[in-house]
């Protein structure tokens, strides 16, 4: 090597020597533990009572201004309106509460396409933002889940008739862009934590999904599908010391340390799917993964029962120790506990051992030391305990399922169809000679009766099953319609279930159809099913002013089945969800779900 190039080679080797001489070791990220719930507190309250809060084993808050937290809204406000918690917010002086936030919620009238709706919603935004600078917050909290109208369903929103699905993503992606610069005008580099942001069910499909146009059949008319498109909107405009959290809400519900491990790795890895390209580079090194506890679901201080409710003292907390740690190590800097049946900041309801099990999870990890506790195993025998009340109260339902005959006898006025054309309008005489299963029910775990009635029919012949259902719905607006094809997920929106079992313990075979026609079917040998099961089914669906019609004719082939013989049975179920109202309802009781064949019900031939 020349002298000139090998003391070049020295200089460089020099210099990289002496700069990483000079960098710190800083340690493993340190965890924060943000507190959330029905006891939000507002910022006087706070100020005056920070010390005793600071008692608490958390290092920062969720609180909010009364009045201004529905940013999205388009109804302009001012400092003026809330001078008092304005003025509360630079009197809180904080110490051991080193990350706080100011709530926004997403729920608003507002039309994407309105040019003064977003001046208001900016300014608005500029207003807290403003707020939480002065208050020496880390950033703002956006809760997207709209606690009123939605603004993230296409199909229901201004313009939606007009506008296509390309449209609305393009101009929620602007708006998300505004949204940011609006934060960022006022507080440098912030945290926008959220409770979700790419762990919803929908936009996990849709990021799963192998091409754009499949994504976007999902998001259509999915209940979050311009979500996405905001986020990217925020990505897009974040400056690179801006920060944001995937709060990961389902988080709530674990119990193995697998389920953390397995969505650190979805977000970090598996959402890229749906975000743009051009911020891959941003979200991998701006985007944080963090967790969520749910106290009253652990500690079984929820209205309906759950698996908390079915253990004692010491096992909800162990189960709770068990997750506050794993949350912990999970995430890359946040975990959020959330309840609503207790108050941390006054005292009340809360549960024995919940602070002893927060206290002991966060020593442990801060030591190096393992989690010993298998909560894997509490959950199991909380689930066994659970089940074994419910299957002695749940209504399983029989049905004698009436044979259609061959040839029609006598004479009929009408539609003397038998066995009935499958065109939904349910006017065939073979539905008539069906016979007529007893209403739905709402699940066992349902808090509330069912509100949208369903009536189901069933017969059969030697070459198929046939089902028609009637589901009365008074709010066929807003009806959601998810997919376009065979096999999308249709089940993310208003859909009628169909389930047949041959014998407990066999595959069970299962057919969706959604109000727009469109098909998911699968053979399960498991939960999850297999769609490569593509029966010739005939479906049709017919809608009117207050209800939806649906018809299936199901060959027995198709099961590789020959048609059950006089006195044979099958088990069976006919289940319906209305998806914007979040209620579900079967023929046969369900638990919480559908896909439970320990709840069908029998079909006598």
């Amino acid at each position: 090597m020349p002298k000139a190039g090998a003391a070049l080679t020295a200089a460089l080797l020099s210099l990289c020597l002496t700069a990483a001489a000079q960098i710190d070791h800083a340690g493993p990220p340190q965890k924060k533990l943000l507190e959330y719930g029905w006891d939000v507190p507002q910022p006087d309250f706070v100020a005056e009572h920070i010390r005793e809060m600071e008692r608490r084993p958390f290092d920062g808050l969720l609180m909010r201004v009364s009045g201004l937290g529905q940013v999205f809204n388009p109804v302009r406000h001012t400092r003026e309106e809330y001078a008092e918690q304005f003025d509360a917010l630079e009197r809180i002086e904080w110490q051991k509460f080193t990350d706080n936030f100011l709530m926004m919620y997403a729920a608003s009238k507002m039309d994407w396409f309105s040019d003064e709706h977003w001046a208001i919603i900016t300014g608005n935004v500029r207003l807290l933002a403003g707020g939480a600078r002065s208050a020496g917050c880390v950033g703002l909290c956006f809760d997207c889940e709209p606690y009123g109208d939605n603004p993230w369903h296409y199909p229901s929103q201004p313009h939606a008739d007009e506008k296509s699905f390309a449209e609305f993503q393009a101009k929620v992606r602007e708006r998300g862009a505004q949204f940011i610069d609006a934060i960022e005008a006022e507080m440098e580099a912030p945290v926008i934590h959220t409770f979700f942001l790419t762990t919803l069910g929908g936009v996990m499909n849709a990021a799963r999904a192998e091409s754009a146009e499949e994504r976007d059949e999902v998001l259509r008319d999915y209940s979050y599908g311009l979500y996405p498109a905001f986020v990217n909107g925020m990505l897009d405009a974040m400056d690179p010391g801006t920060l944001l959290t995937d709060g990961n809400e389902p988080a709530y519900y674990y119990h193995d340390s697998r389920q953390y491990l397995d969505i650190y790795h979805y977000i970090k890895q598996g959402a890229l799917g749906g975000i743009a390209p051009e911020n891959h580079a941003k979200y991998r090194g701006q985007v944080l993964v963090a967790q969520a506890l749910y106290v009253d679901h652990l500690f079984g201080l929820r209205t309906r029962k759950v698996e908390g409710h079915y253990l004692d003292p010491e096992e909800r907390a162990q189960w709770f120790e068990h997750n506050v740690y794993w949350a912990l190590k999970s995430s890359d800097r946040y975990v959020w506990l959330y309840s609503e049946k207790m108050n941390w900041w006054t005292d009340t309801d809360i549960p024995p051992g919940l602070p002893e099990a927060v206290r002991s999870a966060r020593e442990k990890l801060d030591a190096g030391q393992p989690m010993t506790i298998d909560a894997d195993a509490i959950w199991q025998k909380a689930r066994e305990r659970r089940q074994a009340e419910i299957q002695a109260q749940l209504e399983r339902r029989t049905a004698t399922v009436k044979r259609l005959p061959d040839v029609l006898a006598g004479s009929f006025t009408g539609n003397t169809n038998v066995p009935p054309v499958i065109d939904g309008h349910r006017d065939d005489l073979g539905w008539q000679m069906a016979t007529e299963l007893e209403p739905f029910l709402a699940t066992f775990s349902a808090t509330e009766e069912v509100q949208g009635a369903t009536l189901a029919h069933v017969a059969y012949d030697d070459e198929a099953l046939y089902v028609a259902v009637r589901c009365q719905e008074p709010h066929m607006d807003r009806l959601e319609l998810v997919g376009g094809k065979r096999d999308d997920n249709v089940w993310l929106g208003d859909s009628v279930d169909l389930f047949i079992q041959r014998e407990k313990g066999e595959p069970f075979y299962h057919v969706i159809v959604n109000p727009a026609n469109v098909v998911w079917d699968a053979v399960h040998t498991s939960e999850a099913g297999d769609t490569s099961w593509d029966p010739p089914v005939e479906t049709a669906t017919l809608m009117g002013d207050e209800f939806w019609n649906l018809e299936i004719r199901l060959p027995w082939a198709a099961m590789g089945w020959d048609a059950p013989q006089r006195g044979e049975t099958l088990r069976a179920n006919i289940c319906r969800q209305r998806r914007p109202q979040k209620e579900l309802s079967s023929w046969s009781q369900c638990v919480t779900g559908f896909v439970e064949p320990g709840s069908f019900g029998t079909w006598e031939f």
